[in-house]
């Protein structure tokens, strides 16, 4: 298997799942990135140091995938709660050689200056306390409003510097006073700016290209950050990513697409983060609004997953798990002639292991009344009826490979939603 994947490519693509999880504000860690390396910059960081704390930066709440929790976050919830999530997130990234790195970071980013571990290094202590900072000024110029960061950075600056000595270190309080005099700072946490920034920063070590088994891993690691958000979602991206591969190796594809099929199972969803949790979680019809809402969800599978070099074919496969044969599906509106098979086996996939799985609205359907439900997608033109039959045919089988995980998913590290 030749293809590879950049490191780099892949960690603000996993940003950018994060960043949906604010629903309505865009980009906390990539402004939480900045604010930390201008920071840093004024603190005479090597480059090397600041790129690991924009990647710290950008990953810090690896934790987070419910839409209720980042908003209690953002009000500086109770610290019990803000803790659980950097373990989360130190727990997540402690399997991945690299990522490891910035891992220790993570975990302490909301512990105060005063409080970090003795035993803790320089370089995490510093790390996480420029994470800290970058979120405690985000969330100040959140509830003031991002349309004109300059204008309403008015009181930050004080509201921060209160925290020196005991919260934030005095070096770094002192740094961001003299990094946020400079206008510029401010007018560039403007959306438009932000990922301009970010786009333009090498991240040199972290250019790495990692080979596809290896992403699939990372793949894990998001799968199980998207089947967090809600109970109702539990291991749904990795029952579809084995699910797809069992449907693929039944109709011969070959191992590398195999294994490409499974990666596009396990990130179908990675857009769902971006649904707010009363949506995902809504016992009844979703109303015509709230509908509209669910459908964006592949197309920002799509707009995450297409921005990786390499895997723009996966992304395809990934977002077009709506898509129906007849033309009528979402959010692309691909008919047959445009779906190539790996997509419908995503598909099927994504349907079959949906129907296996308790939803807020539905029971859990028996492995025996699958098939009638899948027929019925076949008549209206939705699913394809060779990969159904395929699913039927290996009923017992297809049902295993949909509901039983294996005992190594990480989904198993994150904790429950609420």
């Amino acid at each position: 298997m030749t293809l590879r994947i950049e490191l780099r490519s892949a960690i603000l693509a996993l940003s950018d799942a994060l960043d949906l999880v604010g629903v309505n504000d865009f980009q906390h860690g990539k402004r939480v990135a900045m604010i930390a390396r201008e920071t840093g910059l004024l603190l005479g960081l090597p480059e090397k140091r600041l790129d690991r704390l924009v990647c710290a930066s950008l990953l810090h709440d690896l934790g987070v995938s419910s839409t209720a929790l980042r908003r209690r976050l953002l009000r500086l919830a109770d610290r019990d709660e803000r803790q659980v999530h950097c373990e989360t997130g130190y727990r997540l990234l402690q399997p991945f050689a690299h990522l490891s790195l910035v891992a220790k970071s993570i975990r302490y980013h909301h512990t105060p200056w005063c409080e970090l571990p003795g035993d803790l290094g320089e370089i995490d202590a510093l790390e996480s306390n420029l994470i800290l900072l970058g979120d405690r000024v985000d969330a100040l110029l959140l509830q003031r409003g991002l349309e004109n960061p300059l204008f309403n950075r008015v009181g930050i600056v004080d509201d921060i510097a209160a925290l020196a000595g005991r919260e934030l270190s005095p070096e770094v309080v002192a740094a961001f006073v003299a990094a946020s005099a400079c206008e510029a700072f401010w007018i560039a946490l403007v959306p438009r700016h932000v990922q301009r920034y970010l786009n333009d920063l090498l991240l040199t070590d972290w250019r790495m290209s990692i080979d596809f088994p290896q992403f699939g891993h990372v793949a894990r690691l998001i799968s199980s950050i998207v089947d967090a958000k809600s109970p109702f979602t539990a291991a749904h991206s990795l029952g579809v990513a084995q699910l797809a591969r069992f449907l693929g190796e039944r109709a011969g594809l070959a191992a590398d697409v195999l294994a490409e099929v499974e990666v596009a199972g396990l990130m179908h969803d990675v857009g769902k983060l971006c649904v707010p949790d009363e949506i995902v979680e809504k016992p009844a019809r979703l109303t015509p609004l709230e509908f509209s809402v669910m459908e964006r969800h592949s197309f920002e599978t799509y707009q995450i997953l297409s921005h990786i070099p390499g895997l723009e074919q996966v992304a395809e496969w990934a977002a077009f798990h709506h898509e129906a044969l007849n033309g009528h599906g979402y959010p692309f509106r691909r008919s047959a002639e445009r779906l190539s098979r790996e997509a419908r086996i995503v598909a099927v996939a994504d349907v079959f292991q949906a129907l296996a799985q308790e939803r807020p609205y539905r029971g859990r359907q028996p492995a025996d009344e699958i098939p009638r439900f899948l027929n019925h997608f076949v008549r209206q033109g939705v699913l394809d009826p060779d990969l159904v039959a395929l699913a039927i045919d290996n009923l017992d089988a297809s049902w295993r490979a949909a509901t039983m995980p294996p005992a190594e998913r990480v989904a198993g590290l994150l904790p429950p939603a609420r």
